[in-house]
Protein backbone atom coordinates (compact mmCIF):
# COMPACT_ATOMS: atom_id res chain seq x y z
CA UNK A 1 0.00 0.00 0.00
CA UNK A 2 1.41 3.37 -1.07
CA UNK A 3 1.78 6.03 1.61
CA UNK A 4 0.26 9.47 1.08
CA UNK A 5 2.29 12.68 1.08
CA UNK A 6 1.86 13.45 4.78
CA UNK A 7 2.76 9.90 5.80
CA UNK A 8 5.85 9.97 3.54
CA UNK A 9 6.94 13.23 5.18
CA UNK A 10 6.49 11.77 8.67
CA UNK A 11 8.37 8.64 7.65
CA UNK A 12 11.27 10.77 6.40
CA UNK A 13 11.31 12.77 9.65
CA UNK A 14 11.46 9.59 11.76
CA UNK A 15 14.16 8.05 9.54
CA UNK A 16 16.26 11.26 9.63
CA UNK A 17 15.89 11.36 13.41
CA UNK A 18 17.00 7.71 13.66
CA UNK A 19 19.95 8.45 11.34
CA UNK A 20 20.89 11.46 13.48
CA UNK A 21 20.79 9.53 16.75
CA UNK A 22 22.81 6.71 15.16
CA UNK A 23 25.41 9.21 13.89
CA UNK A 24 25.54 10.85 17.32
CA UNK A 25 26.16 7.37 18.72
CA UNK A 26 29.03 6.88 16.25
CA UNK A 27 30.60 10.19 17.29
CA UNK A 28 30.24 9.42 21.01
CA UNK A 29 31.60 5.91 20.43
CA UNK A 30 34.64 7.12 18.49
CA UNK A 31 35.62 10.24 20.43
CA UNK A 32 34.39 9.79 23.99
CA UNK A 33 34.52 5.99 24.02
CA UNK A 34 37.93 5.92 22.39
CA UNK A 35 39.41 8.20 25.03
CA UNK A 36 37.55 6.75 28.03
CA UNK A 37 37.65 3.03 27.23
CA UNK A 38 39.86 2.04 24.31
CA UNK A 39 43.10 3.82 25.22
CA UNK A 40 43.07 2.62 28.84
CA UNK A 41 42.07 -0.87 27.71
CA UNK A 42 44.98 -1.07 25.27
CA UNK A 43 47.36 -0.11 28.10
CA UNK A 44 46.35 -3.18 30.16
CA UNK A 45 48.73 -6.14 30.10
CA UNK A 46 46.85 -9.15 28.77
CA UNK A 47 46.97 -11.79 26.08
CA UNK A 48 47.62 -9.86 22.83
CA UNK A 49 45.15 -12.03 20.91
CA UNK A 50 42.32 -11.13 23.29
CA UNK A 51 43.31 -7.47 23.44
CA UNK A 52 43.39 -6.99 19.69
CA UNK A 53 40.25 -9.06 19.16
CA UNK A 54 38.42 -6.70 21.54
CA UNK A 55 39.91 -3.74 19.64
CA UNK A 56 38.62 -5.23 16.38
CA UNK A 57 35.17 -5.73 17.91
CA UNK A 58 35.12 -2.08 19.02
CA UNK A 59 35.72 -0.95 15.45
CA UNK A 60 33.18 -3.40 14.04
CA UNK A 61 30.65 -1.76 16.36
CA UNK A 62 31.61 1.64 14.96
CA UNK A 63 31.25 0.53 11.35
CA UNK A 64 27.98 -1.32 12.05
CA UNK A 65 26.49 1.76 13.68
CA UNK A 66 27.60 3.91 10.75
CA UNK A 67 25.81 1.53 8.36
CA UNK A 68 22.69 1.68 10.52
CA UNK A 69 22.75 5.48 10.18
CA UNK A 70 23.23 5.20 6.42
CA UNK A 71 20.33 2.75 6.12
CA UNK A 72 18.01 5.25 7.78
CA UNK A 73 19.32 8.11 5.66
CA UNK A 74 18.75 6.05 2.49
CA UNK A 75 15.19 5.29 3.62
CA UNK A 76 14.58 8.99 4.30
CA UNK A 77 15.92 10.15 0.93
CA UNK A 78 14.37 7.32 -1.10
CA UNK A 79 11.03 6.26 0.42
CA UNK A 80 10.86 3.32 -1.99
CA UNK A 81 13.84 1.91 -0.07
CA UNK A 82 12.21 1.73 3.33
CA UNK A 83 13.63 -1.79 3.40
CA UNK A 84 17.05 -0.26 4.12
CA UNK A 85 15.56 1.44 7.17
CA UNK A 86 13.83 -1.82 8.15
CA UNK A 87 17.21 -3.59 8.11
CA UNK A 88 18.73 -0.72 10.13
CA UNK A 89 15.86 -0.99 12.63
CA UNK A 90 16.46 -4.72 12.99
CA UNK A 91 20.19 -4.09 13.50
CA UNK A 92 19.53 -1.51 16.21
CA UNK A 93 17.05 -3.81 17.93
CA UNK A 94 19.61 -6.61 17.74
CA UNK A 95 22.19 -4.42 19.49
CA UNK A 96 19.67 -3.75 22.28
CA UNK A 97 18.96 -7.47 22.67
CA UNK A 98 22.65 -8.40 22.80
CA UNK A 99 23.34 -5.65 25.34
CA UNK A 100 20.43 -6.76 27.54
CA UNK A 101 21.59 -10.37 27.34
CA UNK A 102 25.13 -9.26 28.26
CA UNK A 103 23.84 -7.24 31.21
CA UNK A 104 21.85 -10.20 32.53
CA UNK A 105 24.67 -12.69 31.91
CA UNK A 106 27.27 -10.44 33.59
CA UNK A 107 25.06 -9.48 36.54
CA UNK A 108 25.66 -5.80 35.74
CA UNK A 109 22.91 -3.23 35.65
CA UNK A 110 21.60 -2.49 32.14
CA UNK A 111 22.19 1.17 33.04
CA UNK A 112 25.92 0.45 32.70
CA UNK A 113 25.41 -0.19 28.97
CA UNK A 114 24.91 3.10 27.05
CA UNK A 115 24.07 1.06 23.95
CA UNK A 116 20.68 0.17 25.49
CA UNK A 117 19.10 3.66 25.64
CA UNK A 118 20.80 4.88 22.45
CA UNK A 119 19.74 1.95 20.30
CA UNK A 120 16.33 1.70 21.97
CA UNK A 121 15.72 5.25 20.78
CA UNK A 122 17.02 4.42 17.29
CA UNK A 123 14.83 1.29 17.19
CA UNK A 124 11.75 3.24 18.29
CA UNK A 125 12.32 5.96 15.69
CA UNK A 126 12.85 3.33 13.00
CA UNK A 127 9.65 1.51 13.96
CA UNK A 128 7.74 4.81 13.98
CA UNK A 129 9.02 5.56 10.47
CA UNK A 130 8.11 2.12 9.20
CA UNK A 131 4.59 2.08 10.63
CA UNK A 132 3.48 5.72 10.38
Amino acid sequence: MEKGGEAKAMTAIFFWAAAGVAMLTVLIHVFLGGAKFVRPFLAVEMDPGLKWLAYLMWHLGTVSTLFIALGFAAGAVHPEHADYAAIATAGAAGFVCVALFTAVKSGLSPLRFPVIPMFSLVTGLGLAGLFV
